[in-house]
């Protein structure tokens, strides 16, 4: 890999620049931006906190729609995959399912209908005494991958900290991937129903993550849901990390073969390619751009 890198920085040192030191007199740095596609998953566990107290009654509506839409995606790269949904009331803590390929639609969108009320919004605790009842061990697969929502239009309530929540998820599910994802109240947000107070801990939770918060006033915000974890991305594109690349100077490849079905979209200053990389496959990007 590193000889390919090499080969690469090469090639675009080699490409254009005898044009751009007499043409352009000015100075290029060469620069590779790369991912790989997601791996497929072999089994997803997938748990909701949600906030259910009285505030939120208008937003379960939301919650099911994404986790349906949610559901729609992860049949496409996993067929063993289950739901679980929980109150944010670590006294009263409410559980429903697991729903998984066998439940219905109608199963789905009912779900955080048949989670009771609750008091207190305690996302972090609750998360965490689930896994320590009968019922989380019940839910929890060793071998699964997990992916856990935060959603609620108050801040985390319990006394555990994001730091302290995040270290704990690792230690969890050390050994599978592992993703969280908040939909809250942020500081940009609309009037929408009843609002109570900005998810500050959720938010810090987030940046640990590497995302930003969901806001839960957006009038769309469930399509956000099947596009927000690492874990079931899978992509045709990559942004740039630097604006204004060179154009002529692009390279692309796929699995170090060069590919040529691709486009430069400026708009979002991405690479569109024309086709899907397979699952596991290393995508690399080098252009240059001017110091």
């Amino acid at each position: 890999m590193k000889g390919f890198y090499i080969a690469l920085i090469a090639l675009l040192s080699i490409g254009c620049q005898s044009d751009i030191s007499i043409v352009d007199k000015k100075e290029t740095r060469v620069v590779v931006d790369s991912f790989i596609q997601a791996e497929p998953i072999e089994e997803l566990d997938v748990l909701i906190a949600l906030d259910t107290s009285g505030s939120m009654s208008d937003n379960f509506a939301d919650v099911a729609n994404g986790m349906e839409l949610l559901r729609s995606d992860i049949e496409s790269i996993a067929l063993d995959y289950q739901f679980g949904y929980i109150t944010m009331d670590p006294s009263n803590l409410g559980y429903v399912g697991p729903y998984n390929s066998s439940s219905s639609t109608i199963d789905m969108l009912m779900a955080p209908n048949l989670l009771p009320s609750a008091g207190y919004e305690q996302g972090f605790a609750a998360t965490y005494y689930f896994f320590e009842s009968d019922e989380g061990k019940s839910f929890s697969r060793p071998e699964a991958d997990f992916l856990l929502f935060l959603i609620s239009d108050e801040d985390e309530q319990s006394g555990i900290t994001a730091e302290i929540f995040q270290e704990w998820l690792q230690e969890e599910f050390d050994g599978v991937r592992h993703d969280a994802v908040v939909v809250i109240q942020t500081e940009d947000s609309e009037e929408c129903g009843h609002l109570y107070g900005v998810g500050y801990k959720y938010e810090e939770l987030a940046s640990l993550y590497e995302k930003n918060a969901i806001d839960i006033c957006e009038k769309d915000w469930s399509s956000w849901l099947s596009e927000t974890s690492y874990l079931t991305e899978i992509k045709d594109y990559i942004t740039l990390s630097e604006a204004d690349p060179i154009l002529e100077s692009i390279v692309v490849y796929v699995d170090e073969e060069a590919v040529y079905d691709w486009e430069y979209k400026s708009e979002s200053n991405s690479i569109k390619i024309g086709f899907l990389p397979d699952q596991g496959s290393l995508v690399e990007v080098g252009y240059k751009v001017y110091i």
